[in-house]
C-alpha cells in the first residue's frame, strides 16, 4: 500500500470531517439520506484526532507543555460547547486531554500495576465527567499508543471499540489512518499548531452564532 497522507493532511481531513458532522448535527437536514451521509463522514474525525494525539505524544519535545496547551484549549472550547449542548456533557478536548495524561502514565510509571490502576482511574473520570466519546475515546487513544506502528492490531481493537458510532464511518476513519506515511507535513511551528487547536472552539462558536 502506498501511504500518501502526512500528519498535516490527516489533520485537514479530520477538521473537515468534524465540521461536516457538526453542521448536520446542529443544523439538521431535511433530507434524511444526506443527513446520514454527513454524519457518517463525520465519524472520521475522532479516530483521526486520537491517532494524531498518540503520534504527537511520541514526537513532541515538551510533553508537559503539550498537556497544558491542550488543557487551555479544552477550557476555551467549553464555552461554545455548553452554549450548544445542554446535556451535561463536556467537549471532546477533555477526552483527548485524558488520553494524553494516560499516555504520560504509561510512559513514565515504572510500576506496571500502578500504571494500570491509574490509567483505569482516568478512564472512570471521563465517564463521570461525561466527556464526548467518554471512555471509548480514551481507550482508543491508549490503543493507538500501545500498538503504535501495528496498524492491523490498532484496527482490530479500535473498530469494535468505536462500533456504536457507526461502523461504516469508523471503517472509513481507519482506512484514512492506513494511508498515514509517518511524516509531519506542512503544518509546522507554534503559530500553525495554535490555528489547528483554535479551529475547534472557533467553528463551534461560528455554528452557534449562525444557527
Amino acid at each position: 500500500m502506498t501511504r500518501i497522507l502526512s500528519g498535516s493532511w490527516l489533520k485537514i481531513i479530520a477538521m473537515f470531517s468534524m465540521t461536516i458532522d457538526h453542521m448536520a448535527y446542529y443544523y439538521g437536514c431535511s433530507n434524511p439520506y444526506l443527513y446520514e451521509l454527513m454524519r457518517t463522514f463525520g465519524r472520521i474525525a475522532f479516530p483521526a484526532f486520537a491517532f494524531l494525539l498518540a503520534e504527537g505524544f511520541v514526537h513532541t519535545k515538551n510533553r508537559q507543555k503539550y498537556v497544558l496547551h491542550l488543557f487551555a484549549f479544552a477550557l476555551i472550547s467549553e464555552v461554545p460547547w455548553l452554549l450548544m449542548n445542554h446535556d451535561g456533557s463536556h467537549n471532546v478536548l477533555f477526552t483527548l486531554l485524558a488520553g494524553l495524561i494516560g499516555l504520560h502514565i504509561l510512559k513514565h510509571c515504572e510500576n506496571q500495576k500502578l500504571a494500570v490502576c491509574l490509567t483505569a482511574l482516568i478512564g472512570l473520570v471521563t465517564i463521570f465527567a461525561n466527556t464526548d466519546y467518554s471512555w471509548k475515546g480514551y481507550g482508543l487513544i491508549l490503543i493507538f499508543y500501545m500498538f503504535r506502528g501495528r496498524l492491523e492490531i490498532q484496527t482490530l481493537f479500535g473498530i469494535p471499540l468505536m462500533y456504536e458510532y457507526g461502523i461504516i464511518g469508523i471503517m472509513m476513519a481507519f482506512a484514512v489512518i492506513w494511508f498515514y506515511n509517518g511524516e509531519r507535513g506542512f503544518i509546522r511551528g507554534k503559530a500553525a499548531k495554535n490555528v489547528f487547536y483554535a479551529f475547534y472552539p472557533f467553528h463551534l462558536m461560528l455554528i452557534y452564532c449562525l444557527r
